[in-house]
């Protein structure tokens, strides 16, 4: 009699087992939606992502920062205008301020549309540094020593700096050239500036104002340098065969900038244009 009532006992409990694997539609419902409801999760996260990743952020900086070279290098070509006598410059500025690309523009609208177009592309661009500097930040605790390379330079160590200098100078700049808010005794030594030509005369007459132009203009340079070489990593541009040359045309973009911006303080300050 103990055999058939064990035989018994174990095909109760097998029974039991079998109706615990069985799901009821309850928990098949549960299970279906849990399922559905982390699929929709993750598309959403992944789309999210997309938009904060490292490397689009980086292209996002690549791309604002390529504007603000094309920008100096206009910017830089225009000053060179002084060379060619007051008249030309005069002509070139008032161009650029009221007659520039009239009648797709009202006059005076371009000159508007570019500065609010500059404006975006530097709050872009410095949203896009302070979110790459807080993620490295994050990712400090995580270090390991990696080989140097060519970018492993001074401007690549103190890009922010950098950065931050350029800002407060250009505010400077800008109070100085663009909107004339400036007083005149503080920032031309009390000369006439009628005209933008004046005004440039007037504001190199000093040599150390000319040297701290340099320091200002060489800082900017090294950035513009570095980053310039930066968005070409960050567009996926650089290869083994191609990383020389662009090392080159990075370095050799900063020079020309530089002595653009330079050539006419320094004749300015050495009597060459008066």
């Amino acid at each position: 009699m103990e055999e058939p009532r064990k035989i018994a006992e174990n095909d109760t409990v097998s029974t039991r087992a079998a109706h615990r694997l069985v799901p009821t539609s309850y928990e098949a419902d549960e299970k279906r939606r849990y399922a559905q409801s982390m699929a929709t999760q993750n598309v959403a996260t992944k789309k999210r992502r997309a938009w904060t990743t490292s490397v689009f952020i980086k292209q996002l900086m690549a791309v604002s920062g390529f504007v603000f070279v094309f920008f100096l290098l206009f910017h830089s070509y225009g000053n060179l205008k002084m060379f060619l006598g007051a008249q030309v410059y005069n002509d070139y500025a008032h161009w650029l301020h009221e007659e520039a690309f009239v009648p797709i523009f009202p006059h005076g609208g371009f000159i508007w549309v570019f500065r609010a177009a500059m404006a975006l592309m530097l709050i872009i661009h410095l949203w896009a540094a302070a979110y790459t500097w807080k993620r490295s930040r994050r990712a400090r605790s995580t270090r390991y020593v990696v080989k140097k390379s060519v970018t492993d330079s001074y401007a690549a160590r103190t890009m922010r700096m950098s950065g931050v200098l350029i800002l407060l100078i250009l505010i400077f700049h800008i109070a100085h050239f663009t909107t004339v808010s400036l007083p005149a005794k503080v920032a031309n030594f009390g000369a006439d500036v009628a005209t933008p030509y004046d005004r440039m005369i007037a504001s190199f007459q000093s040599p150390v104002l000319v040297i701290l132009y340099a320091v200002f203009v060489g800082c900017a340079c090294i950035h513009v340098s570095h980053g310039f070489w930066s968005m070409f990593q960050s567009l996926g541009w650089v290869r083994p065969a191609t990383r020389k040359p662009l090392v080159l045309l990075s370095g050799l973009v900063g020079l020309v900038i530089f002595v653009m911006f330079m050539a006419p303080p320094v004749a300015i300050v050495t009597g060459l244009i008066h």
